[in-house]
């Protein structure tokens, strides 16, 4: 085992509101107080972990988790660290993992206080309990946070967190808490709210595209979608009134991990707030009512319904494009709403399968030459082991010159010079050898996609159009293509007027050469 120590640092939710209350840096103090103890006790510190945030589970802190492996390792010889909370206050599961780690690496935890040695049946019983102590602590803390965080609300206070569009928060005067002040934003809140309420064919797209050809922009700048407009018109706090667990998390396990959804609940508690709404209540409630009527329900199948799901890019933004039920079928759109042209699905399909005949047509006459490839690979094989030979050559050459200098043929003056000559002779060879190592390795890919791919794509071809499941149908699109980018300028949808134009990327099989 090493002789060295190492220090772990952890900043508390506790400490992150001391320092916004303009209190010291906790972690500056803590490694000031570690670093004086571990130079009392003649500690050689190794490493110093510091993490900055402050997550309730091991997976949350990426710092603990390079502690830990390096703990299992048994890298050092003990952990110092400000108090034992600060290692782990997550439930039994991460208490376990920390105590098994230190227990069976026979790696010491040093507090100011105590030196815990895992392996030491009473201080075992003693971590054991501390840890259960802080985590019992920690969940009465949270549930006295929670409860005052649901009274500020019920007083129509802030509850904190990045401000909505159209607001600034800011601090209650001689009191606790904040509240929300309206700024330069204030004034797109109202047009979107009046824009769709006096209009009444104007629906969320629509809106939104209006939006953006008016210039407005969203909260990060970027064009509007119809998600963050349906997200600001369903807020309740433009119309002055503050929320509770609107959008709280739900914690689930999978695969043994904790993942955390933050599902927006239907039904949830709405107080008066003190901030100056943006809207009135005559016009909130109008708007309510128009998106309950203009709504429709959407059948959540646990099956796939997109056969582009995930391969097919806007030519325009970058971004991925999504489905949507409309009219006459399901249509293929850009979210971003950067003025790329939706098109149905079945459209989409056609120019699809006629791409990739086309390139499947144009890749097997590129292909009917197997014979010069493989001359061609030879060539270049031979060619690389001549330039590995001269690589060898080389280094031997250089060996000698190490012995010429050692027993006095040459001078170090003309041994450097010989050496500068060599190497540089040596590192051009070397340049030559990668290029062409790299031309065998892209020959020998183009003759197994030649091999693989080809059969492939005209398998899909083939079956595509006969599979009725839409999974099924991504499947076989994954198998043959990475991603397929999409550009359409015209709203015609006949074959012979529409300017849909599909760019495939296949997949190229890797290869062992």
């Amino acid at each position: 085992m090493a002789d060295k120590y190492c220090i772990y640092l952890r900043k508390s939710r506790a400490d992150l509101e001391a320092e916004a209350r303009g209190e010291a840096d906790v972690l500056v103090t803590h490694r000031k107080n570690l670093l004086e103890l571990a130079e009392s006790r003649g500690y050689t510190i190794g490493k110093i972990y510091e993490e900055i945030v402050s997550g309730d589970t091991i997976a949350a802190r990426p710092e603990m988790q390079k502690l830990l492996r390096e703990v299992e390792s048994r890298n050092w010889c003990g952990v110092l660290v400000h108090d034992i909370e600060r290692l782990a206050r997550g439930d039994s599961i991460d208490q376990g993992i920390v105590t098994r780690a230190f227990k069976f690496s026979s790696t010491y935890i040093i507090t100011p206080g105590k030196v815990f040695d895992p392996n030491n049946y009473y201080d075992e019983e003693h971590l054991e309990f501390d840890l259960f102590m802080s985590r019992r602590e920690y969940k009465m803390i949270n549930r006295r946070l929670q409860a005052g965080r649901q009274a500020g609300a019920r007083d129509g206070r802030w509850l904190g967190g990045p401000p909505p569009y159209g607001y600034d928060s800011q601090r209650l005067h001689r009191e606790k808490g904040y509240t929300l002040v309206p700024n330069q934003d204030a004034d797109t809140i109202r047009a979107i709210f009046q824009l769709y309420v006096d209009d009444p064919k104007l629906g969320t797209v629509r809106l939104c595209n209006k939006l953006n050809d008016l210039g407005y922009r969203s909260p990060t700048g970027k064009l509007f979608n119809v998600g963050i407009i349906k997200d600001i018109l369903r807020n309740p706090i433009y119309a002055g009134y503050v929320t509770w667990g609107r959008r709280g998390y739900v914690k689930t396990v999978k695969d043994g991990e904790i993942i955390y959804n933050y599902p927006r609940h239907k039904e949830y508690p709405i107080y008066r707030g003190r901030h100056e709404p943006l809207i009135t209540e005559e016009v909130w409630n109008a708007a309510q009512e128009k998106l309950k009527k203009r709504s429709f329900p959407v059948p959540r199948s646990k099956t796939l319904q997109n056969p582009f799901a995930g391969l097919l890019i806007c030519g325009k933004c970058g971004h991925k494009m999504q489905a949507r039920p409309q009219s006459g079928g399901q249509y293929i759109y850009c979210h971003h709403y950067c003025g790329m042209v939706s098109a149905r699905i079945d459209e989409v399909e056609s120019s699809l399968i006629s791409a990739l005949r086309k390139w499947l047509a144009d890749y097997q006459a590129a292909s009917k030459l197997p014979v010069q490839s493989e001359r061609e690979i030879d060539a270049l094989e031979a060619a690389l082991t001549r330039l590995n030979n001269d690589i060898a050559a080389i280094d031997e050459q250089r060996a000698r010159a190490f012995e010429l200098v050692e027993t006095g043929v040459y001078t170090p003056e003309l041994f450097k010079e010989r050496q500068s000559l060599l190497t540089a002779r040596r590192d051009r060879i070397a340049d030559a050898a990668a290029h062409t190592r790299e031309e065998i390795d892209r020959l020998h890919r183009a003759e197994q996609t030649k091999q693989t791919l080809i059969p492939r794509v005209a398998s899909v071809i083939n079956t595509y159009e006969t599979t009725e499941s839409a999974q099924e149908k991504n499947s076989m699109l994954r198998s043959i293509l990475s991603r397929i980018v999409y550009s359409k300028t015209t709203t015609t949808m006949s074959e012979t007027g529409s300017d849909l134009t599909l760019t495939l990327y296949p997949v190229i099989p890797a290869t062992d050469h």
